[in-house]
């Protein structure tokens, strides 16, 4: 890139963002949204004499849905805090959608998390006003690669004040649907640190040595830690930090990442295993996954990457008695499987909004949701019974094994990329929570 005429870059970002149009056309979070422009109500149905759901302010977003559609002269519209009601047209003022919305304008001083659609697999990219970050760098096939480097190029492209430059890339274990694309986005973008949990073993093991041969000889360095259990220990329970994990201080806000579990065994061969673990506990990459928690003012989020029920009950130990765990958004572990949450997880963080990175059920191959059963019945049940804040209905599919799909009437606040596509959640620092899709 480096080497490259300014003519050859601009064409390049221009054909990226057509691909990344091209791929969200039909996306609503590139439909026409709307402005409150005076004083309103929001209705629960289309009809002035509908219950009142809200007065919004004036000024305030709403996402518009059913592609815009006017039913007497009224707006289907999605609140900031995800209900959704009817608002009549007159009051309000629509914009037209391009890409940087749909990627989140973030002039406002905001954190975006965007969970992008990188099919049965994960990446999360966390753009503050500042820098960014991702959480794993996982994609399935060569479809969901080329989505992921399009969304981060049409990405740069907007944020063109960061240089081209991820201040840190965590990598939550060594599973290939968790860094398949590790490589390509080294060396496509500037990577400030790398974060992993030293475990070399695991389908994802290629990418983790190159990667750590590489961050120790390209130029500059780039500077990466191993997190261990040990290290985390050592942290006591306010969680592990330091300027490798946390390089993003902004002007105005200083926001805060921090490891809440790592790796459990060291290269040497010395394990971290709790005395209730078996064999197959420990020999379970999964239980090595990197738990991180990010707090931008009164807002918060929790990543535990695919932590299984053994790594979560010694998750819940070490946080008993403290509100580590608490938060507002929760990227569900493990992508819904039935072994990645429990009641007592979920009561433990209490979030407003939970969303799962998984692929469609409806693409019936191997290394797949359908192939899986991702999300399972019973996580969505739990998530069901533990998540209050409301979404617009929407009937998807879960799995009761797998292979085997039904459907579920889902009505609180809960996405997942198999579902809606590439979802963002905007959050600032008092804490308000908003939440689009991409479908």
């Amino acid at each position: 890139m480096g080497t490259m005429t300014s003519t050859i870059r601009k064409a390049l970002i221009r054909a990226t963002i057509a691909l990344a149009l091209a791929s969200l056309s039909s996306s609503p979070a590139l439909a026409d949204d709307v402005v409150v422009a005076r004083d309103v109500t929001v209705r629960a149905k289309p009809s002035r004499r509908s219950e009142i759901v809200e007065f919004p302010a004036v000024g305030t977003n709403l996402i518009l849905l059913d592609d815009g559609a006017v039913s007497r002269g009224y707006y289907h519209v999605q609140l900031p805090d995800g209900r959704a009601g009817w608002v009549y047209r007159t009051y309000v003022r629509r914009t037209v959608g391009s890409l940087a919305e749909a990627l989140v304008d973030n002039s406002a001083g905001q954190l975006v998390v965007h969970y992008i659609d990188v099919d049965q697999a994960n990446a999360a990219l966390l753009e503050f006003p500042c820098g960014a970050v991702l959480i794993d760098a996982g994609s399935r096939g060569d479809e969901a690669e080329t989505k992921l480097l399009a969304y981060l190029e049409a990405f740069f492209a907007r944020r063109s004040d960061l240089g081209g430059k991820l201040a840190a890339i965590f990598v939550t274990h060594t599973h290939i649907d968790h860094n398949a694309s590790l490589d390509k986005l080294v060396m496509k973008y500037r990577v400030g640190s790398y974060i992993h949990n030293g475990v070399a073993r695991g389908s994802g093991r290629a990418n983790a040595k190159w990667m750590l041969a590489h961050a120790r000889e390209t130029s500059p360095a780039i500077a990466f830690r191993a997190v261990s259990e040990a290290d985390v220990e050592a942290a006591g329970t306010a969680g592990l930090t330091d300027n490798i994990i946390d390089p993003i201080a902004c002007p105005t806000i200083d926001p805060r990442i921090r490891v809440l579990a790592g790796g459990r065994e060291l290269p040497d061969g010395t394990e971290f295993r709790p005395s209730d673990w078996g064999d197959e506990d420990i020999e379970n990459g999964n239980n090595h996954s990197l738990v991180i928690r990010v707090d931008f003012g009164q807002s918060s989020f929790l990543f535990p990457g695919d932590l299984e029920n053994a790594g979560i009950s010694d998750l819940l130990a070490r946080y008993a008695g403290t509100t580590l765990l608490d938060t507002d958004v929760l990227e569900v572990s493990h992508h819904g499987a039935a072994n990645g949450t429990t009641a007592a997880f979920l009561s433990a963080v209490s979030p407003q909004v939970a969303v799962m990175s998984m692929g469609s059920p409806m693409t019936q191959e191997k290394w797949t949701a359908w192939a899986y059963g991702h999300p399972r019945k019973a996580t969505s049940d739990l998530l069901y019974a533990a998540v209050t804040r409301k979404r617009p209905s929407k009937s998807v599919m879960v799995a009761t094994k797998t292979k085997t799909f039904v459907p579920f009437a889902m009505d609180r606040a809960i996405y997942a990329t198999g579902w809606d596509g590439t979802i963002d959640v905007k959050a600032d620092t008092a804490g308000r929570i908003q939440v689009t899709t991409a479908r």
